[in-house]
C-alpha cells in the first residue's frame, strides 16, 4: 500500500469516515443475481484489492493489502429492503456516509433497494482503495452503453486537469513553452501564498463536526443550457457551476445569520491525463487545491471572479505541491502528520468534486440508468461535501452535510435549484430526479 493510499486509513474518524459514497438509480429493476455477477466479473476479478483487507502497521513499517482468506461477496452486497422514496434513499446514503468498516474485511459495500419503478444502487468504497475520479471510471465499467457504438469517454475534463500537469508530464512541451513556465511560476507563488495564509471566516457552520451525516440532491440541469450560459459569459460550464454553487451557499448562510464574501473549498485534482483503462491496483493519484468561491454579487460578477481564480489554479503547480504534502502526511509518524492534515483541512468549509460521466445513456444489467451522484469524504471539522456529476446531457448536483454543523442537506439543494432557476429561467431538466412511481 502506498503512502498516498495509507494516509486515508490514518485520517479515519467517527465524525468523518474516509469513504467515497455514490448512488445511481434506474428506470426498471436491476436483477440481484445479475448485479452480483457484474460486480464479480468487472470489479472483483479485475481489481483484486476488493478482495483484500487493510493491515495498518505502526510507523515506520508500511501498511499493506492482504487477501481475505474466506472472502464472501454476500458480506459486502445487500439486495433487499423496502421500496425507498427519495427521502428514504437520501437517508440511506447519509447513513452510509458515517458507517465505518471493520478492518478484518475489505472496506467496501453495495446496497441495492427498490426505488420507484426501478432500483437504486449505493456504492461505498474506502478512500484507501481508490479516489473518486477512478471510482467514477470503475462505476462506468459496471455499465453498458444503452445504444451499441456509443462513445463512453466522459465529456469535458476534470476541473483541475491543469496546463501545468500536462506540461510536467511532457517535458518537451514545457521546454517549448518557457514563457508560459515563467507565468506558471508566478501563479504558483500566488496560489501557495493564498493556500498558506487563507483562513476561512467564522460562519454558522463553524464548529466541531458530529457523527451523523446527511445527503441530498435535486433534479438535473441541462448541460447544453449551462454551456449556453457559459458562452454568454465567456466561461466554462465548470466555472458557471462553481459560481452557482457559491451563490447557493450564500443564500443558506444568509438565512442563518449572515455570510462572508468568500469561502474556500478543497477541490480534488487529477494528476494524470484521463486514461479509460483503469490500473489493476487502482489506488489514489490525485491532489487537492484550495478554491475560494464568491458568495455574493450578481451572477456575471461571480462567474468573472471564479474564472480568474480557477485560471490561476489551473496554470500553477499548486496541485503537485499539495500532492507532496499528502504523501508526507502518509509517510511520517501520525503525531506529525495529523496536525499538518488539520492545518490544511481547516482552511476549507468542505470538499467540492466535479467529475464528468458518460455523455450517452448507460444501462446497468439491462436497466437504464437515470442519474447518479457521489461524494468525497470531509476531514477534520469540514461541514459540507458537494458533488457535480455530468451524465447523458444532464448535470446532477448533490450535497453531503454534517448533521451537527449544517443539519439536513435540503436547504442547500433548494438554494442551488433557486440559483439555477434564476440563471436559466424555465429550462427544465431532461429527466426526473426519481422514477415515476416513487413519491417524495
Amino acid at each position: 500500500m502506498t503512502a498516498d493510499d495509507a494516509v486515508w486509513l490514518r485520517l479515519d474518524r467517527p465524525e468523518n469516515v474516509m469513504s467515497v459514497v455514490s448512488v445511481l438509480w434506474t428506470a426498471t429493476p436491476v436483477d440481484a443475481s445479475d448485479l452480483r455477477h457484474v460486480l464479480r466479473d468487472r470489479m472483483l476479478d479485475r481489481h483484486p484489492v476488493f478482495r483484500c483487507r487493510p493491515v495498518v502497521r505502526a510507523w515506520p513499517f508500511p501498511s499493506e493489502w492482504v487477501p481475505e482468506e474466506h472472502f464472501d461477496i454476500d458480506r459486502h452486497v445487500t439486495c433487499d429492503g423496502p421500496s425507498c422514496t427519495t427521502a428514504g434513499l437520501q437517508a440511506l446514503v447519509g447513513g452510509l456516509r458515517s458507517e465505518t468498516f471493520a478492518r478484518a474485511h475489505p472496506p467496501w459495500r453495495v446496497r441495492m433497494v427498490p426505488y420507484g419503478d426501478g432500483s437504486a444502487v449505493v456504492l461505498q468504497v474506502h478512500h484507501s482503495i481508490t479516489d473518486g475520479i477512478r471510482l467514477t471510471q470503475l462505476m462506468v465499467d459496471l455499465l453498458d452503453p444503452a445504444e451499441p457504438g456509443d462513445h463512453l469517454t466522459p465529456a469535458g475534463t476534470h476541473m483541475a486537469d491543469s496546463t501545468s500537469v500536462r506540461d510536467l508530464l511532457d517535458p518537451q512541451r514545457a521546454l517549448e513553452a518557457s514563457a508560459e513556465l515563467t507565468r506558471t511560476a508566478f501563479r504558483t507563488v500566488t496560489s501557495v501564498a493564498t493556500l498558506m495564509t487563507w483562513s476561512n471566516p467564522h460562519t454558522a457552520w463553524t464548529g466541531r463536526a458530529g457523527v451523523a451525516k446527511h445527503a441530498g440532491w435535486g433534479p438535473p440541469v441541462s448541460l447544453a443550457a449551462l454551456a449556453d450560459l457559459g458562452a454568454r459569459h465567456h466561461a466554462t460550464v465548470n466555472e458557471v457551476l462553481l459560481a452557482l454553487l457559491g451563490g447557493a451557499v450564500g443564500r443558506v448562510l444568509d438565512r442563518r445569520g449572515g455570510s462572508p464574501d468568500d469561502l474556500a473549498w478543497m477541490v480534488p485534482v487529477n494528476l494524470e491525463p484521463f486514461d479509460p483503462a483503469l490500473p489493476t491496483r487502482l489506488g489514489n493519484r490525485f491532489s487537492l487545491v484550495l478554491a475560494v468561491l464568491p458568495l455574493h454579487g450578481d451572477l456575471a460578477e461571480r462567474i468573472s471572479i471564479v474564472h480568474d481564480r480557477i485560471t490561476r489554479i489551473r496554470g500553477s503547480w499548486e496541485a503537485w505541491l499539495t500532492a507532496g504534502t499528502q504523501r508526507l502526511i502518509g509517510a511520517v509518524p501520525p503525531a506529525a502528520g495529523e496536525p499538518i492534515s488539520r492545518f490544511f483541512a481547516d482552511k476549507a468549509v468542505g470538499v467540492l468534486t466535479n467529475v464528468p460521466g458518460p455523455p450517452a445513456p448507460m444501462d446497468l444489467c439491462g436497466a437504464r440508468v437515470l442519474g447518479s451522484v457521489g461524494w468525497a469524504p470531509c476531514s477534520a471539522d469540514q461541514a459540507v461535501t458537494a458533488c457535480v456529476f455530468s451524465y447523458a446531457g444532464d448535470v446532477f448536483t448533490g450535497f453531503g452535510t454534517d448533521g451537527r454543523l449544517v443539519g439536513s442537506a435540503d436547504a442547500l439543494v433548494h438554494a442551488f435549484a433557486a440559483e439555477t432557476s434564476a440563471a436559466l429561467g424555465d429550462t427544465a431538466p431532461s429527466r426526473p430526479v426519481v422514477p415515476a412511481r416513487s413519491t417524495t
